[in-house]
Order: structure tokens, then C-alpha cells, then sequence
């Protein structure tokens, strides 16, 4: 097995080899303690499946059903009323925090532990969205569009955001089997120059061979992101890659020889060499600083999991940022 987190080292399938088991029992709980949210919570439950929610305000944290307008019903994925579902996991925490604080000061302190990021301007309100979904010509994205989980510009800062919770790693390409494991991608793939730009000079990853596993392939939505980011940063803006992630789920924390997801691309993304910044937090992390009233508060660690360490406050709502 690799012995180095560079993704240059690494393999979808090793990485899969790695996380199986783990994953599995970890999915397995995760689902169980979502039928059991809902078994006690049954006027918020879809009569006919025992982990979704009956529709997305149900799914929200109580009194914050009016988030629902800011995901595009476009953009919502196909099971975004699971408990399991990431994209409703950050609009509640995320959307509820950036109503109550619009600067997003929570994001510049959650996602600068390791190395600070260029400061948001205090006289500037950040502007911010979820689904942020791409002009097709941007990257030559056809027919499908990259869609930013949650998007943030600022003056000095540009933010793309992949938010996971459950998922069996960051994401990967949509080319039929066995093409990720030969090289034998898609054509309208091996046309996005941006992608390949990206995974060649940013991620320096091995070239793409036929009979070889493809080098985007395992890494996708990382890649993806940080074209997106690159081409999206005005001048003046530092482009950031962003991950927000569960600290239990095994392709993020690590297991066996594979270090996660936020280590790996930690070790790939250097940020003396990278154009792109890479900053991550946990979903655990973020919480001990995300402005979160007491209903939001209750919804994260009572359907999630996700426990403050410090006693919870109320907070007021606030104006809102710019997409608000």
C-alpha cells in the first residue's frame, strides 16, 4: 500500500480496499440512528420510508423551514430527504449561521487552523449561496454542470465548498464501468481542458494511460471545485478550496494505510506551489463556532449527532447576507 497521503500515490480502489469495512459498519449506524430520529419523530417522517424526511421543511431544524428557498429545487439531490443527506445537513447548519452572523466570520475561524486565510473585509458582506451552479462554457461542462455546495465571495477571498457527511469519499467521475479503472473516460470528459489542466499542474498527478486507472476518476469533485475556483476568483481574490466533512466517516478520519481525504489533499494541494488554497474542518470542528440558535442547535444533535461542547445560546435573527 502507498505509503505517502499524496493522491499522486493512491488508487480509487486502494483507497476502497482501505475504508471498506470501516465504512460499512459506520454507514450501517449512521442509517440506524436516523430510523430511530424519525421512529420518535414521526409527524416529521415520510409515511413510506423510514429515514426521510415528509418534505424539506420538515427536514430543516424547527422554525427554519424558510431555508428551503435557497436550494434550488433543480440542484436538490435525488435523496436530499434522507437523514444521511449532506446538502440538507449544510443548509441547516450553514444557512441558519449565515443568517445570524452575514459577515461569515465563523467560516474564516473554522476553516483557518492550520494556516489563516486572507482576512474578510469588515466593511464588506460576504455574498453566499448553495448549489452555486456553473455556466456551462465556464469549464466546458456539458450536459451536466458543476453545482458549488456552498459558495462564498468576498473581496478578497472566493470560496467553493464541498460539504459531505455520509458519502463513501469526495466524489467520483460519472464514466461508465470499467473506463475509471482502464482510462478509458468518457469523450465530453476528456474535452474539459480545465479538469485536465487542473489534474495535471495543480494536483500533479500521473498521466492518463490507457489500461491504467484514470487519475481524475477517484478525485472528481476535489478537481472539479478547484477549476471551478480558479476560474470563478476575480483578480485581487485568492481562490479557496474548501472541505467540510464528518470526523466518524472513515474516508475522511482515515483508516488503515489511507490518511483521509483532508490529509490527502493537505499533502497534494502545497500551499507555497498551489494557486488554490486548501482549508478543512470537520462538521464537529465548525460546530464549536458556528452562531447557532437553540432550535438549530437541538436539530443538530438530536437528528445528527453534533454536540457544542460549550452550553448553547440563543441568538437573534440577523440581516442577512447578500443571497438572503
Amino acid at each position: 500500500m502507498p505509503t505517502s497521503a499524496h493522491l499522486a500515490t493512491w488508487t480509487g480502489p486502494e483507497i476502497f480496499q482501505e475504508c471498506r469495512t470501516a465504512y460499512g459498519a459506520y454507514a450501517k449506524a449512521k442509517t440506524e440512528s436516523y430510523r430511530a430520529y424519525f421512529a420518535a419523530h414521526g409527524e416529521l417522517k415520510d409515511e413510506h420510508h423510514p429515514y426521510k424526511a415528509r418534505d424539506l421543511a420538515a427536514a430543516l431544524p424547527e422554525d427554519w423551514a424558510g431555508l428551503e428557498q435557497y436550494l434550488p429545487v433543480a440542484e436538490r439531490h435525488r435523496h436530499h430527504l434522507s437523514g444521511n443527506s449532506s446538502q440538507v445537513l449544510a443548509l441547516g447548519l450553514l444557512g441558519v449561521a449565515a443568517r445570524l452572523d452575514p459577515q461569515l466570520s465563523w467560516l474564516w475561524e473554522g476553516l483557518s487552523s492550520e494556516r489563516p486565510l486572507p482576512p474578510s473585509a469588515a466593511t464588506s458582506v460576504p455574498t453566499c449561496g448553495f448549489e452555486h451552479k456553473l455556466d456551462a462554457a465556464l469549464l466546458n461542462e456539458q450536459p451536466r454542470q458543476t453545482s458549488i455546495d456552498f459558495f462564498v465571495s468576498a473581496p478578497d477571498v472566493l470560496f467553493c465548498i464541498e460539504c459531505k457527511w455520509v458519502e463513501a469519499g469526495i466524489g467520483e467521475c460519472s464514466c461508465p464501468a470499467p473506463g475509471p479503472l482502464t482510462g478509458g473516460c468518457a469523450e465530453r470528459v476528456l474535452q474539459r481542458e480545465a479538469y485536465w489542466k487542473t489534474v495535471y499542474e495543480i494536483f500533479h498527478l500521473p498521466e492518463r494511460r490507457q489500461g491504467r486507472a484514470c487519475p481524475l476518476s477517484f478525485c472528481y469533485q476535489a478537481v472539479r471545485n478547484v477549476a471551478a475556483a480558479l476560474a470563478l476568483a476575480n483578480d485581487g481574490q485568492q481562490p479557496v478550496f474548501g472541505l467540510i466533512y464528518d470526523a466518524e466517516n472513515p474516508y475522511f478520519a482515515g483508516c488503515g494505510d489511507w490518511l483521509g481525504w483532508p490529509a490527502a489533499l493537505a499533502a497534494t494541494l502545497d500551499p507555497d506551489e498551489s494557486p488554490v488554497r486548501f482549508a478543512s474542518a470537520s462538521w464537529q470542528e465548525l460546530l464549536e463556532v458556528l452562531p447557532l440558535d437553540a432550535a438549530a442547535a437541538v436539530w443538530a444533535s438530536e437528528k445528527h449527532g453534533l454536540h457544542k461542547s460549550g452550553p448553547e445560546e440563543d441568538s437573534a435573527v440577523g440581516a442577512g447576507p447578500s443571497y438572503l
